[in-house]
């Protein structure tokens, strides 16, 4: 009975130090998570809840930062407004770019000469900083001595001038996105391509299927993992997008590359609104994490991991 019981405490006391060892070995990272998401994320909410302009005190208001921002005008309309540009650029970036990517990426995994070239030349883009290939593209987006409005005029087809005109501005910026993060999706979409089997591409043509009807009921399946994924990352940044409104257009013309993310860059760093910005951070926030719950509870239920089953 002694030994038993020296045994069953030799047991629990393994199992605290494994627990012990396993929870030091997190720790950093639970640190580092809480100084730099946890803690900003909780900070931006109490902030929220003021009206401060960086200087001086801070007044607390409750939720009127949110009644103005969501209910009462003016600042309700310049919302309202950015949200819907927002909702725009989403709905063009998004499907173009998931799109080519995978266009892209079935293309090179396909025995073409100077394969290796041509992934690195895609990829390149990606990782280069947003600010230098925005401003690039700012000169590319001339509209009197641009190199698309040159090569527009070659092809005797009508010229646009882009950043400075309405719609052509935002779609100037979902072409420059485009581009730029075309590299990342087409390389996800290749390593996801590398994982569909072979042997059931192969029965499908056996079975008299052509390349197309490979790729929809063979390829497609087995690659919705990968797409899911892209989806959800594409989307969030997708909404969060700021960056290339900044350099490219800083919301013009007529507010009409205005996004929720340019809006609240503006309120904290124009005009000194920080609690007002807050409040904007913090619907942007739950914004995407309801659209981003949204597409796994309907979008994830369709999709099939490498035995077949569809996700819960």
């Amino acid at each position: 009975m002694e030994e038993a019981q020296v045994i069953a405490g030799l047991k629990r006391r393994k199992t605290i130090l494994e627990y012990l060892t396993s929870y030091g070995f997190i720790t950093p990272a639970l640190i580092i998570l809480g100084v730099f998401a946890i803690f900003p994320t909780i900070f931006v909410f109490y902030l929220s809840l003021f009206d401060w302009s960086m200087i001086g005190g801070k007044t607390f208001i409750g939720l009127q930062n949110y009644i103005n921002l969501l209910i009462k005008p003016p600042y309700s309309a310049d919302f309202w407004h950015a949200a819907l540009v927002t909702l725009e650029y989403v709905a063009l970036q998004v499907p173009i770019t998931m799109a080519l990517s995978l266009f892209l990426a079935t293309l090179l995994m396909k025995p073409i000469r100077f394969r290796s070239f041509f992934r690195l030349g895609i990829f390149v883009a990606y990782v280069t900083p947003l600010v230098a290939t925005s401003i690039v593209w700012e000169w590319i987006f001339h509209p009197d001595y641009g190199i698309l409005n040159s090569l527009l005029k070659l092809l005797h087809l009508p010229t646009s001038p882009w950043l400075i005109g309405f719609p052509s501005a935002l779609f100037a910026i979902v072409i420059y996105t485009t581009w730029h993060d075309l590299g990342y999706s087409t390389i996800l979409f290749m390593a996801g391509l590398t994982a569909v089997s072979k042997e059931l591409q192969e029965a499908a043509q056996i079975d008299g299927a052509n390349s197309w009807g490979v790729f929809w009921h063979v390829t497609w399946p087995l690659l919705s993992p990968t797409t899911f994924y892209i989806f959800i990352i594409s989307l969030i940044g997708a909404f969060r997008m700021f960056t290339p409104v900044l350099v490219l257009t800083q919301g013009g013309p007529y507010n009409s590359t205005t996004t929720i993310g340019y809006m609240l860059y503006r309120e904290a760093f124009q005009y000194w609104k920080s609690g007002f910005a807050s409040a904007i951070a913090v619907v942007l926030f739950g914004i995407i994490f309801t659209i981003t719950l949204i597409q796994f509870r309907v979008t994830g239920r369709r999709v099939f991991y490498s035995e077949g089953s569809e996700g819960e």
